[in-house]
């Protein structure tokens, strides 16, 4: 099975994936997580260069490294992993790119697709769990005296790509379930396993 975590950073989106995998394995599952972008010695090379912020890069260019990474992530880690029965917890996936790329940037919807595709190879996640979570409670969540390349874009930026979201959900109610990230991190999980 293949599970993927969406939402903007501070939703808590890490906390409940380490929460799941514990789930998951007590109830004697094989577990592995994942993060996005990263993963792989190469992924996580692209991860450092997408978020470090003294690099200015340009939209394009950020899509395709968002896609590299996602590929070597595919290829080496998720399918190998699916094939061996193991559940696969992912940190992000290809909503993530529609929502940040797409609707945050402003790149072309359509093509983010057909890169998403080339780039999983039409592997799509059984079920996405979107922490909903509006933009206030995020920044406080976050606070961080460092933010990276991507958080520091600024809140337009960042409403847009929770609209995104929100759109993006709406869109694929069979795959994404909406959870309510404001309520507590053990509502939260409550909530997440009720639907598992």
């Amino acid at each position: 099975m293949f599970i993927s975590f969406e939402g903007i950073d501070g939703c808590g989106k890490t906390t409940q994936i380490h929460l799941i995998n514990e789930y998951l394995t007590k109830l004697g599952h094989k577990v592995i997580t994942v993060r996005e972008p990263g993963g792989t010695s190469i992924s996580e090379k692209i991860r450092n260069i997408l978020l470090d912020k003294n690099n200015n890069i340009c939209d394009i260019a950020e899509l395709f490294l968002f896609e590299a990474a996602r590929a070597e992530l595919i290829h080496n880690v998720i399918k190998p992993a699916i094939a061996s029965g193991k559940v696969v917890l992912s940190d992000r996936f290809i909503d993530s790119t529609l929502a940040y790329q797409g609707y945050g940037r402003g790149l072309d919807i359509h093509s983010i697709n057909m890169l998403n595709a080339v780039a999983t190879n039409n592997l799509i996640p059984d079920i996405t769990f979107y922490l909903q979570l509006p933009l206030t409670i995020a920044k406080q969540r976050c606070n961080k005296n460092s933010p990276d390349r991507m958080e520091q874009s600024g809140d337009d930026f960042l409403q847009k790509v929770i609209d995104g979201f929100d759109f993006i959900a709406h869109s694929n109610t069979k795959r994404i379930v909406v959870i309510d990230a404001t309520q507590s991190v053990d509502k939260v999980f409550e909530d997440i396993i009720k639907k598992l």
